[in-house]
């Protein structure tokens, strides 16, 4: 179990620290074809359209509406306007890629197929059906992902690709958008935020960490304080609309890393922007060193006396810092970002379910033990190319960012090239741009595009483990992103 997992932690991690200093100067800057078996659904490539979504931002600050979404609306995307390239484009077929590290995001593959399976089991989109080429593995590192990157484009001529890796960095994503291939993955890379060809499936988390110069509209997620401070069951539960918060006390435990070092600021602006008290906050865990002792910085939390600890390390040093924070005595909440792994495989790991009894998870993706709509259509369309309808990380992962092509290749019609996608997407003359997500029932928060190249959908949900299992605390929604004007 440690073993599959244990790498993309490294991903995650920086879901955490937001990759401030990359991000900071980055803006400037034989096939197989999805399984034809069907699934009852809507209509031909349809998403569900019942009804409004249950997570429905209500205006909310954040990439799916309020001020800062008006604001960024506004804001110029670098890289190059479309040109009508049909790159992979026939007059039946989309031939698309992706990039990913297999062993670390399990299952990423089979979330692609299984939504696009369900869009061509309905005669395609406006008449076109989607050829997902083999993802492309690039776990040796960020050079391995470059030539996958190239070669997808310069030799397969893919019309758009799909990532889950901590390896989609510039020398990638700036190839990608100089040759007008909408790329879509994590938005806490640097890729994802500012550009008009790169779309994070949550936005773009790291809007913060750019200087105002390049980018006029920043932002820190609420959801990283206020979706645990309900959960938390600590008196003044509405503190994180009133801003008055003062019963949090907060200690922060980040690695010596570069994702700890940039992560813990933001924590604190966050959290005092809320009224809440930081008590402690270090970026002095070891990293990437196995089998150190967290005894003493368990003890260093306890000692500030809080009552939410935040444990922002890489997830093979969770477990280990929450069992210390246990023998020390600490009776409070603890939450991380990295441990909603999948109901399987937790449950395959008791020794690891043993040692998180009673930790909080904060989720960005719909946690499957909610059986929204959304989920049990994802279940439904994995069962449908014969794949089991556990849903890990990687799975949801890439249902969603198929999900958004799909619905984006719906809004542009049957005159598709790069610059129909460009001027519907991210607005251009009479279009004022698109809304992903919109019609989902219990799926993930809407996103105005071009506002979401630069904002975050700032949506979570709360698990707990409890007896090898995840257990829903906050259900999934989304909250109000915080301008950053530092």
């Amino acid at each position: 179990m440690s073993g599959t997992v244990k790498r993309f932690v490294i991903a995650l991690m920086v879901v955490v620290g937001l990759v401030a200093a990359a991000c900071s100067s980055s803006k400037k800057s034989s096939s197989s074809t999805a399984t034809t078996a069907g699934a009852s659904n809507t209509t031909a490539g349809g998403s569900n359209t019942t009804a409004a979504p249950s997570g429905n931002n209500n205006g909310l600050n954040n990439a799916g509406g309020g001020s800062l979404a008006d604001q960024a609306n506004k804001a110029p995307l670098t890289g190059p306007t479309g040109t009508g390239l049909t790159r992979g484009i026939t007059s039946t077929s989309i031939t698309v890629g992706c990039v990913d590290e297999g062993q670390n995001f399990f299952g990423f593959q089979d979330g692609l197929a299984a939504r696009f399976n369900r869009a061509n089991s309905a005669g395609g989109v406006n008449g076109r059906k989607i050829t997902l080429l083999p993802c492309k593995d690039d776990s040796a590192g960020v050079q391995a992902n470059v030539s996958a990157v190239q070669e997808l484009v310069n030799q397969s001529n893919v019309f758009a690709v799909f990532s889950a890796s901590q390896y989609m960095l510039p020398g990638s994503t700036d190839f990608l958008v100089q040759n007008q291939v909408p790329f879509y993955g994590w938005g806490f890379l640097p890729g994802f935020c500012g550009n008009r060809w790169g779309y994070g499936w949550n936005g773009c988390l790291a809007g913060n960490s750019m200087p105002a110069t390049a980018d006029p509209v920043r932002a820190i997620q609420g959801a990283l304080s206020d979706a645990i401070i309900k959960a938390a069951g600590i008196p003044q539960t509405d503190c994180p609309t009133t801003n008055s918060c003062s019963q949090i006390k907060l200690a922060v435990q980040a690695d010596n890393s570069a994702a700890g070092r940039a992560g813990n600021p933001q924590y604190l602006t966050l959290y005092k922007a809320r009224g809440a008290s930081v008590v402690y906050s270090q970026t002095n865990y070891p990293a990437n060193a196995a089998g150190a002792d967290p005894t003493p910085y368990a003890s260093a939390m306890v000692a500030a006396n809080p009552n939410i600890i935040m444990i922002s390390t890489p997830f093979q040093d969770v477990a280990p810092i929450r069992n210390a924070l246990t023998a020390a005595g600490y009776k409070g909440v603890s939450y991380d970002y990295t441990n909603y792994i999948g109901a399987a495989s937790l449950g395959a790991a008791p020794a690891l379910a043993k040692s998180l009894e009673g930790e909080y998870v904060n989720t960005q993706i719909v946690p499957q033990e909610q059986e929204t709509p959304f989920i049990k259509d994802a279940e439904a369309d994995l069962k449908a190319i014969g794949k089991s309808p556990s849903i890990s990380l990687g799975t949801e992962i890439g249902y969603i960012e198929a999900e958004q092509f799909v619905e984006e290749l719906q809004a542009i019609g049957q005159q598709l090239d790069t610059k129909t996608w460009d001027q519907k997407i991210n607005g251009s003359g009479s279009y004022s741009g698109f809304t992903a997500y919109a019609s989902l029932q219990g799926g993930p928060g809407p996103m105005q595009f071009p506002a979401a190249h630069d904002l975050p959908a700032d949506c979570a949900g709360i698990v707990q483990v409890k007896s090898s299992k995840y257990v829903v605390v906050t259900p999934f929604a989304c909250y109000n992103s915080l301008p950053f004007n530092g």
